[in-house]
């Protein structure tokens, strides 16, 4: 077992010459997260409730680049009665993006949620369509079906149908959008897992990298011209990221299409690591990186099917 010390070290070595500021980084993840949380509008009034979070803590801020994202200095946010009732969800900030860059086609639309669970983000978008049009949240494990529904029932949302399979033998289904978040080593998780010290180990990279890639390549084979495909892992890894991007955009008929979100900073994906040489288009993908927006890390692509 390697010791968190160690895997953190490990980290900032392997990614150090990624990024522009090398000291920053080091600096940054070995640094706990401040408790995010969004506000779920299918219980209640914004306002009202963001009101009775600020009665527990004055302090309570709104996120720049996402104006239903707030950082707390509560730790026990999930004692709360807001919590327990539904009217919020405890997020971390990166895993609130992928809904994000899609905002703008989900609403009354059909969407497939390939590997749901615990359902964060599939509660966000529910939230985002105003619980309008159609959610397919699946997972292929039984024991994270539950959290799942637990998280939908909770919050109020009824416009979701729960399936439990597989995805690399989910039934074609047309959507209208795709999200594919992959399994992943969950190194950009760092700041807040020891179970990603514990568990951690050299060779998870092709292990996950091969699962990532069949799961995206379903996804993309089952898509419509037209539809969006959204890939997303909290994972530094090249090989799990751009690697998985370069041979889907080789073997599928697919377009990579560039991410902005205003008042947040995203690096771009890197077309070469190590001995590997990826497809130019690559840059088009989006990295968070923890120095940047004081978050965890993230990789996200934005994927249309021609």
């Amino acid at each position: 077992m390697l010791k968190p010390e160690t895997i953190k070290e490990g980290i900032i070595e392997r990614y150090s010459s990624l990024v522009s500021n090398s000291n920053k980084f080091a600096e940054v993840i070995d640094k706990p997260l401040k408790q995010t949380f969004r506000i779920n509008s299918i219980k209640g009034d914004k306002e009202e409730i963001l009101e009775q979070i600020r009665s527990y803590d004055s302090s309570v801020k709104k996120v720049l680049w996402y104006d239903n994202a707030f950082e707390t200095n509560l730790t026990n946010l999930g004692s709360s009665i807001q919590h327990f009732s539904g009217q919020i969800y405890i997020q971390e900030l990166t895993s609130m993006v992928p809904p994000l860059i899609a905002a703008d086609l989900i609403k009354e639309k059909t969407i497939l949620d390939c590997c749901a669970a615990p359902g964060s983000k599939t509660t966000q978008m529910a939230d985002i369509m105003n619980n309008e049009g159609h959610i397919i949240a699946n997972d292929a494990r039984h024991g994270r079906i539950k959290s799942l529904r637990g998280n939908l029932d909770r919050l109020g949302i009824t416009n979701t149908t729960v399936t439990l399979r597989d995805f690399k033998s989910f039934p074609n289904t047309k959507a209208d959008v795709y999200f594919v978040d992959v399994p992943c080593s969950s190194e950009g998780t760092i700041r807040k897992k020891n179970t990603v010290a514990r568990k951690w180990k050299d060779y998870d990279y092709n292990r996950f990298s091969k699962l990532q890639k069949n799961l995206l390549k379903k996804a993309c084979e089952m898509a419509p011209k037209g539809s969006t495909i959204i890939y997303s892992t909290c994972t530094f890894a090249p090989e799990e990221n751009e690697n998985v991007i370069s041979q889907i955009l080789e073997e599928e008929n697919v377009e990579l299409k560039k991410i902005n979100i205003n008042g947040l900073k995203l690096g771009h994906g890197i077309t070469n690591w190590k001995e590997n040489e990826y497809d130019k288009d690559v840059k088009k993908c989006a990295r968070m990186w923890p120095h940047h927006n004081d978050t965890d890390a993230f990789f996200l692509a934005r994927m249309e099917k021609c």
